[in-house]
């Protein structure tokens, strides 16, 4: 995982070339515009979903898995929280490969704040969730983008 303000973003270029390239693409063309729904930026390999995120309890999120992409997810209006397990999780559903996931109980390991001015970049099969009700929000709009890895 990655977690950091997003005014720092480009510093964690040289990590992937496909992550390379998505910061590039935001760094030139900005988040104020994306539209509601998905954005290819390089096909399959890269693209964006934009979405509204009701939030919801913790224990009402499952922590979940992707085995081809991982998750750059920035907040765009709201806040939420997000949680990884990186050890002792327990598979709920198992991977459906069609749509990327396997879902998990688990206990965190870590927690972070998600708004505007943070970012973080859950790797391929970390466990993470997000979503996560935070006490002065409802809901939010996310960006989230998914990188092959």
């Amino acid at each position: 995982m990655l977690y950091d303000r997003l005014d720092n973003l480009e510093q964690y270029t040289g990590l992937f070339e496909n992550l390379d390239t998505c910061i590039e693409w935001i760094m030139e063309n900005g988040l104020d515009d994306l539209p509601m729904g998905r954005t290819e930026i390089q096909g399959e390999d890269i693209y964006v979903n934009v979405m509204e995120c009701p939030a919801a309890e913790d224990s009402a999120v499952d922590f979940e898995t992707h085995s081809k992409y991982m998750d750059l997810q920035i907040v765009l209006e709201g806040s939420q929280l997000f949680q990884v397990a990186l050890e002792d999780v327990e598979e709920t559903e198992a991977y459906n490969e069609e749509k990327d996931y396997a879902l998990y109980k688990g206990t965190p390991s870590c927690a972070g704040v998600l708004d505007p001015e943070r970012f973080a970049v859950f790797m391929v099969e970390e466990a993470h969730k997000s979503n996560i009700r935070t006490a002065d929000c409802e809901g939010s709009i996310k960006a989230v983008f998914k990188i092959a890895r």
